[in-house]
């Protein structure tokens, strides 16, 4: 794939003869692209339209519209040159919408579910790690992408933060609490002595999965289904949920919405604005349930 976007970049430039910046950013959005198919270990060459739809929906949360727009224009291009050359059969993004969608207001956990999630008995390394999971998704408001991606390395304990790579391979830092520092550092050490039992010291990863490499994206999603069923609950569960939770319970504790838009890593203030909605939606419930006039 690597050689087919680079010649795609080239034909663009000297047959097209497009512009300068718009190779750039068709190479900067084909480059994006190509590191999340192999996060999630896709093949370009058979992706389907529920890939790509999937892809849309992951590139709303963090980008502009504008942003997102160029991205699926740049992608519908490729895909129709790969479509010439006999390379694939059809454009997986054809008929993906090039508008954004009405936003539905995301599935957010209570502060009481929160802690029913972390409060999880754990035994064996594998609860351990599931834990950790959580945790650190709570805490520190990061993608699951991002999440898997972190390694040991990245943890910096005296400044209780973490180096965070993210879209676009845009830099930035989450933080966490002393108390999570704490329980960070315990689960090092259980997962140190889990990977020596499988002879993979010199893993890097910060989530390892069972076989000791890197947790992979698939095996996290089904761990959220597992304990959404584990706990009974009817409300949707993902990793998403949790970084919903963190940046409305922030918010509703009184943080600036500037604030959370550098935590979650938005590129547009618009796309965390979202949170301020399910902030008042909750105002408008105790509002409700408590004034005397309100049911009348």
């Amino acid at each position: 794939m690597e050689n087919h976007i680079g010649d795609f970049l080239s034909y663009i430039a000297g047959v097209r003869s497009l512009s300068e910046n718009t190779v750039k950013s068709y190479s900067a959005d084909l480059r994006a692209w190509e590191r999340y198919m192999s996060v999630r270990s896709l093949d370009p060459l058979t992706f389907t339209k529920e890939d790509a739809a999937l892809y849309a929906e992951y590139l709303q949360d963090g980008f502009s519209e504008r942003s997102v727009l160029r991205k699926l224009t740049a992608l519908r291009t490729f895909y129709s040159y790969l479509e010439r050359r006999g390379l694939v059969s059809s454009d997986p993004f054809q008929g993906i919408s090039m508008r954004r969608k009405a936003r539905r207001l995301p599935s957010v956990l209570t502060e009481e579910e929160v802690s029913e999630l972390l409060s999880l008995p754990r035994g064996s390394f594998r609860e351990e790690r599931d834990h950790m999971l959580f945790l650190f998704i709570y805490n520190t408001g990061c993608r699951i992408s991002e999440a898997l991606s972190v390694d040991t390395g990245d943890i910096d304990f005296r400044r209780r933060r973490i180096l965070i790579r993210g879209k676009g391979d845009k830099e930035r830092f989450v933080f966490f609490s002393p108390s999570t520092s704490a329980e960070m550092e315990g689960y090092l050490a259980k997962r140190d002595a889990f990977l020596r039992t499988l002879g993979k010291a010199g893993e890097s990863a910060f989530l390892v999965g069972d076989k000791g490499g890197r947790l992979p994206f698939s095996s996290a999603h089904i761990i959220f289904e597992e304990y959404r069923s584990r706990l009974g609950w009817q409300k949707e569960f993902t990793p998403h949920t949790l970084r919903h939770s963190f940046a409305t319970h922030m918010m509703d504790r009184g943080a600036d919405i500037r604030l959370v838009q550098e935590l979650l890593g938005h590129e547009s203030i618009s796309t965390t604005q979202i949170y301020t909605h399910v902030s008042r939606g909750r105002l408008r419930k105790v509002y409700e349930n408590t004034h005397p006039h309100a049911k009348e």
